[in-house]
């Protein structure tokens, strides 16, 4: 008998248990200084790889229209994810850069992440996404 109820227990807490579900990831890009360009984003979902847009779980383009731009990831499954965006004011598909190796176009990053003498780490950048629908909003810096 004891038996059957452990196994009731059990299978019960199985049954209860909400499977997580994909959802809607929603950026708002903040502080874009000139009405021109691109804001181009990356999703990313571990450290390795991260700032390589070939490991990037999802990107977007979309073209610059005022002071700010909501960019959406839908379908994402619920975990840890860091994002990476820059505005391409100049339109030539590529992050500028000084002969240092300094970015002369505006970007951020998820947390408002700051770079200091590099870029900031995935786990500098990273929140959490619970699935559902969740805002977030990067300031360009």
């Amino acid at each position: 008998m004891i038996h059957y109820l452990f196994a009731l227990v059990m299978s019960w807490g199985a049954i209860t248990t909400p499977t997580p579900v994909a959802g809607e990831l929603v950026v708002t890009v903040q502080n874009i200084k000139y009405n021109r360009g691109k804001i181009y984003m990356a999703v990313y979902n571990r450290k390795d790889g991260f700032l390589k847009v070939k490991n990037a779980v999802a990107t977007n383009v979309t073209k610059v229209n005022g002071n700010k731009a909501v960019i959406r990831f839908k379908n994402l499954k619920p975990g840890y994810y860091a994002i990476a965006t820059y505005h391409d004011k100049n339109d030539d598909g590529k992050m500028n850069t000084n002969m240092f190796g300094v970015p002369t176009e505006y970007y951020g990053f998820s947390r408002d992440a700051r770079a200091r003498f590099s870029a900031p780490s995935f786990e500098d950048a990273r929140i959490y996404f619970k699935g559902g629908r969740m805002n977030t909003i990067i300031n360009l810096k």
